[in-house]
């Protein structure tokens, strides 16, 4: 079934999601000071039983710097039409649109969006899923002259109803007036019910940039509980602790995250990874590496 490219633990029916509340303070090193992120996160599969898939995702994400009067908001939204054919082969499209909102704190705001489109194929069957596209990334402002193609690889297996793993390669690759320069992301992720209610999962994922060398890797490992083991209330709670090596030439720095989450699955969905985490980056990024990036830095 195609839901073996969504990330989770059951399969999908009708519909199914899950939207995640989150918190993540951050501590950079060198006394660079501390970041608070605000963060909702949400997805979902409607599934039309004619073979037809339709997928929705979406982000927002506050970054307030401590020691700065400014923030950034960021809003990341996605939707994918995908046809299953009785093979497991699938093909299909996708669009997404991501704004980041700048404001300095001295009463300019500086903002800029992108908007993503392409198309998809893969096969999938038995808790198996193998996904490639091939697109394009248009922004405003408008970089004139130059071309943005994004490339990516996704696999994803269910090897059991409480465990699941993905992993991912996404290229972006822009080209202009003689010069070209990339930025690519690969990453792999796990989720595990190891306990009634308990859950572990587990993520590292690696961003780089050609020619300047610059590389962003980031490992994440976390817990949750679900509450509807001993209520009726149906959400799990998530600690996660993060870090991020940032490497710019001869220099290294540190973030190191705390992530708290509450998600709610919905529809047919009874447990889903934590969508705020390092593990659900890595298991379903985004179509194009920068706003991979993004999601898994916050």
């Amino acid at each position: 079934m195609l839901a073996t490219i969504v990330p989770g633990i059951v399969a999908a029916q009708s519909f199914q999601g899950a939207t995640t509340l989150g918190y993540g303070h951050a501590s950079a090193s060198d006394g660079a000071g501390d970041i608070d992120t605000p963060t909702l996160d949400a997805f979902g599969l409607i599934d039309f039983e004619n073979g037809l898939y339709l997928g929705l995702v979406g982000k927002y994400s506050n970054i307030d710097p401590d020691n700065t009067s400014g923030d950034l908001s960021l809003l990341d939204l996605g939707t994918k039409l995908t046809y299953q054919f009785d093979n497991g082969a699938t093909v299909g499209a996708y669009l997404d649109y991501a704004d980041a909102d700048l404001d300095t704190g001295l009463g300019i705001d500086l903002s800029g969006d992108a908007t993503s489109y392409g198309i998809t194929g893969g096969y999938s069957t038995m808790g198996f899923g193998i996904e490639a596209w091939i697109g394009e990334t248009e922004t405003s402002p408008d970089l004139n002259g130059v071309d943005w193609t994004d490339y990516g690889l996704l696999f994803r297996y269910q090897a059991t109803e409480k465990a699941v793993f993905g992993a991912h390669y996404v290229r972006s690759e822009l080209s202009g007036f003689g010069d070209s320069a990339d930025l690519s992301s690969i990453g792999m992720g796990g989720y595990y019910q190891f306990a009634s209610g308990w859950g572990a999962y587990a993520g590292i994922s690696r961003q780089s940039l050609s020619d300047v060398d610059v590389d962003f890797t980031t490992i994440g490992i976390g817990v949750d509980y679900d509450f509807s083991q001993i209520s009726e209330f149906p959400a799990q709670l998530s600690l996660e602790l993060a870090r991020t090596d940032l490497d710019v030439a001869n220099l290294s720095g540190d973030l190191d995250t705390v992530r708290l989450g509450l998600t709610f699955p919905l529809g047919q969905r009874e447990v889903s990874t934590p969508l705020n985490s390092v593990a659900r980056a890595a298991m379903a990024p985004r179509h194009n590496a920068l706003t991979t990036l993004v999601d898994t830095l916050f």
